[in-house]
């Protein structure tokens, strides 16, 4: 025990000692250490353990998917007759709730009119996520029921930035929706379910009229035991029996699945997430790397020591407990920094996190879990980069260096372990500039990707109307008086309403063409514009005519077709004339028994399936033949349309101050959002990562050929005595590095081919294997060898050769 303590101390004075090598390798390691740490804190708050509420692991929805699709997703609205028999007939939930999610407008006292998002609850909701309110306090069965005054709870959000936090406001009467409610309680931050701004209570009523005009979304807990897969089937059957009554829900094959809320939230951003993980993974490798190259050359430096102390006794166990004494206090050091630089860059990240792509109830931290990983690291790293460095002086003769009379000499030819990782370290930064590189050409690709219409242009927002808009008709006329009144305001050139937002998706459907036969389903979108939305989007109509205000109330169903329809469909044919099915109109809110339509023109294509997918035959059908109460308004600017939000914001108000417009914003903001943001924040942290991997790689290289120059003066003395050119020194060093890199370029472009296939997903729009991106990185490392080799080897030949044999 004494002997280990004194090689504690003995640690500590040697590293004190030696400041410059104990600054580079602790920094080094807390590069790699605060890498993993910030991002395993991503991963373990935001899919590992993201949710407050009770259960929050086992919270699954009910998706009733379209079996003939190869895509995921699918229907999880059930209408309120469905959603009781799920709730009641089930053998698989715990327990469950309801919610149907809408927006409101409040009045408060002094007569403001504001537009919240609201999320009605089943009266359990609140004992079934087993979250107490912040103050007051939240609706029960009791709340929810028929006749009961009406109250709500407000989001802790809602009630910063609206109410600054004032408690007197319990118990006040709000109108909301012209009700005057009462506010009853205020629910803690981490409570947002549904990303509500407040919640009321509701009962399921199959008997209302209007009990199928919402969806309502069932939530559950999953009974222990069971997963997702396992859960499916009881679901399944009750599904399907509820086909039988409701058939027009319902695709004709159809699965049903159970997904988890977790999943529902982050989608396809898990795999974005786990790929950075990967990243710092590798960093970690490449700074560890980076340590026990330092550590060698060190151990190189101190064979005399080791000598000496081996002569006066001490085993080879003693040499390599003292270097392992060394490599922990380096790699906790590093883990303590790297903790800090974690939560600073975890308060980045959060910030940067793209909204829509984790729950807002994650509380992204350095929690416990998340130090225990750190704890873990620090551990295991000093047996990554410590033990290589103790293995060589446990094989090493401890005696010989006493022999030899001079400093270490492993030469320019020798030290294959030191080579090996330099090698090493070259290739890890190749794949990971190569990864990051991919990632950013497959970000600029769909950037650049040609969407069929100007989205700069164009301002956006969604409309919901109220149960006052009960027909098609007066939904529409709603939307023309509003489009008059945007296309009447200066800067505006067009105005229009439609049901879809390109490039975000129709309604899908399929298709069928009279007089042409055929054996696969014809698969596509539906979408139900006015007369000017081809004009406002900036779409052309390529054959026959667009749809006209007398197509609107006509008895004759019309539609037009975009461009894919006609190539991929109907092989290049003239379509006018023809008449196609539209299946999904069958299933509308006011179905179409027969919903055949004739086709009256062809229009452009703009994108309709995301920027990955390609374009989807697509019909486009008046707005007016089925109600699905609300609509999506595109206004075509002359400037900036972030300039005409107020004007689009009164008109909808001079029409009916009741409707308060969505998600509006301009297209280019939309598209941002949704699409661009996740597939951003990945390229740029990937990138961080990558440059902080090749700075490490830099410093790597230019270390071990430093350190094996200084051990070299006497060589290199006696060769510049013997006549060896300034040119011939630094050749001679710049080779020893250049060998090494380039042998890492090869084998890190080796292994991207290999394990470039893991991003495969994420690389859009390109090939995996991109010439032009290995090239560049190829390049960039080459320069950066030469650079790091440069240095030292002017740095020797600056040293007069006797001045150098003298000091040998």
């Amino acid at each position: 025990m004494d002997s280990a303590l004194q090689d504690f101390r003995y640690a500590i004075r040697m590293l004190i000692r030696d400041r410059g090598f104990f600054m580079t390798a602790v920094i080094a390691l807390a590069l790699g250490i605060g890498s993993v740490t910030a991002i395993f804190s991503v991963i373990d708050n935001v899919l590992l353990d993201p949710f407050p509420y009770k259960g929050g692991t086992r919270l699954t929805g009910v998706e009733i998917h379209d079996s003939t699709r190869a895509q995921d997703g699918g229907r999880q609205g059930y209408s309120q007759a469905e959603f009781v028999q799920l709730r009641q007939q089930n053998h698989v939930f715990e327990d469950s709730i309801g919610l149907i999610q809408d927006r409101v407008l409040m009045t408060d006292p002094s007569g403001r009119l504001e537009s919240f998002l609201r999320a009605k609850l089943t009266g359990n909701a609140f004992e079934f996520c087993g979250m107490q309110p912040l103050t007051g306090r939240y609706f029960t069965q009791e709340d929810a029921k028929s006749g009961a005054p009406p109250v709500f709870v407000l989001s802790y959000k809602l009630w910063q930035s609206r109410f600054a936090g004032d408690r007197n406001i319990i118990g006040k009467n709000y109108i909301l929706n012209g009700i005057p409610t009462t506010l009853i309680g205020i629910m803690p931050k981490r409570f947002t379910l549904w990303g509500a701004d407040l919640w009321m209570p509701f009962t399921p009523n199959p008997a209302e009229a209007d009990a199928n005009s919402e969806f309502v979304f069932l939530m559950g807990h999953l009974k222990p035991g069971l997963t997702p897969k396992s859960a499916a089937p009881d679901l399944n059957i009750i599904a399907h029996r509820l086909a039988k009554q409701y058939h027009l829900f319902y695709p004709k094959q159809f699965d049903v699945r159970v997904p988890l809320l977790i999943d529902n939230v982050v989608g396809k951003f898990r795999q974005t997430l786990y790929i950075l993980l990967g990243a710092v993974g590798l960093l970690l490798l490449i700074a560890c790397a980076n340590v026990a190259n330092l550590l060698l050359a060190r151990a190189t430096a101190r064979e005399k020591e080791f000598a000496i102390r081996s002569s006066l006794g001490a085993g080879r166990w003693r040499v390599m407990r003292q270097l392992l004494i060394e490599s922990s206090l380096l790699a906790w050091c590093g883990a303590v920094l790297g903790c800090g630089l974690a939560a600073a860059g975890l308060k980045a990240l959060t910030v940067a996190l793209p909204k829509f792509t984790f729950p807002d109830e994650a509380d992204i931290r350095l929690n416990l879990p998340v130090l225990g990983a750190t704890v873990l690291v620090a551990v295991l790293t000093p047996l990554i980069f410590g033990l290589i460095p103790s293995l060589g002086a446990f094989a090493r003769n401890l005696a010989e260096p006493l022999k030899a009379g001079g400093r270490g000499n492993s030469g320019f030819r020798r030290g294959k372990m030191r080579n090996a990782l330099v090698v090493f370290e070259v290739a890890l930064s190749l794949f990971l500039l190569s990864g990051a590189g991919l990632l950013m050409r497959s970000f600029l690709v769909q950037r650049g990707a040609d969407l069929g219409f100007r989205a700069d242009k164009l301002l956006v927002a969604q409309v919901q109307l109220g149960k006052q808009y009960p027909t098609a008709e007066s939904q529409y006329r709603f939307a023309r008086d509003l489009t008059d009144k945007l296309r009447a305001a200066p800067g505006v050139t067009s105005a229009s309403t439609a049901l879809e937002f390109p490039p975000f998706g129709g309604i899908p459907t399929t298709f069928d063409v009279a007089g042409i036969a055929h054996t696969e389903k014809w698969k596509g979108q539906a979408g139900l514009v006015d007369p000017r939305y081809f004009e406002t989007v900036g779409t052309h109509i390529l054959s026959g005519r667009s749809i006209t205000e007398a197509d609107l109330f006509g008895k004759h169903m019309i539609a037009v077709v975009n461009q894919t329809f006609v190539t991929k469909l109907m092989h290049g044919a003239n379509p006018v004339g023809k008449q196609v099915r539209i299946d999904v109109f069958e299933q509308a809110p006011v179905p179409i028994k027969n919903p055949w339509f004739e086709i009256v023109g062809v229009t452009s294509d703009l994108r309709n399936s995301g920027l990955v997918d390609p374009t989807a035959p697509e019909a486009y059908t008046p707005m007016t033949l089925s109600g699905y109460g609300g609509f999506g308004v595109f206004v075509k600017t002359v400037g900036s349309p972030a300039a005409m939000s107020k004007t689009l914001e009164s008109s909808i108000l001079s029409i009916d101050k009741n409707v308060v417009p969505q998600q509006s914003g301009t297209m280019t903001q939309l598209l941002d959002q949704f699409l661009f943001s996740p597939t951003r924040f990945g390229v740029q942290l990937f990138a961080v990562f990558a440059s902080i991997g090749f700075v490490l790689v830099c410093v790597g290289v230019y270390s071990v050929i430093s350190y094996t120059v200084s051990q070299q003066q006497k060589e290199i003395g006696i060769r510049m005595a013997l006549g060896a050119s300034t040119g011939n020194v630094r050749g001679l060093v710049i080779r020893a590095g250049m060998r090494f890199v380039i042998l890492g370029i090869v084998i890190g472009a080796l292994l991207s081919f290999l394990l470039l296939r893991v991003m495969q997903n994420q690389i859009a729009g390109i090939k995996t294997y991109d010439p032009v991106t290995l090239i560049s990185v190829t390049a960039i490392l080459l320069l950066a060898g030469y650079g790091a080799s440069y240095v030292p080897s002017r740095r020797a030949t600056l040293v007069d050769p006797l001045i150098s044999l003298r000091y040998e």
